[in-house]
């Protein structure tokens, strides 16, 4: 479970506004469960006459922060998309360097073949008294 925090700049974030950012933003939740948060931001800026939408997301996994940033003149569900699609090519890049990288408890106990050899010889001198 995450934390979805919505903000707009010179935008009001309306409820049609927060489902569709939480529609696009569930689906990076499904591909890594180790997600904290989510911390999205929309703004709108006029340049010449033209209205581009900046969409910026942050999203925290424990250790790390994922960052991507979209400025379109598009409708807001295209930039949801195009920001999802770049966390998700970070989130997959993250947990494939992370794979395999599992913390053993008992990672200590493994012994390879010659330790196991010399413990078995210090045991049996150990038995026969010899040490």
């Amino acid at each position: 479970m995450y934390t979805l925090d919505i903000s707009g700049h010179h935008v009001h974030t309306t409820e049609e506004v927060q489902q569709i950012i939480k529609d696009g933003m569930d689906h990076l939740a499904d591909i890594n469960s180790h997600i904290t948060s989510i911390k999205v931001i929309v703004n709108s800026e006029t340049h010449h006459n033209k209205s581009e939408l900046i969409l910026e997301a942050k999203v925290h996994i424990p250790g790390h922060d994922l960052f991507a940033s979209v400025t379109t003149d598009k409708q807001l569900s295209t930039a949801v998309d195009m920001v999802a699609e770049k966390l998700e090519k970070q989130l997959l890049k993250h947990k494939s360097k992370h794979e395999g990288r599992k913390h053993h408890p008992d990672a200590h106990d493994v012994e390879s073949d010659d330790e196991r050899e010399q413990q078995d010889e210090f045991n049996e001198l150990a038995d026969r008294g010899a040490i």
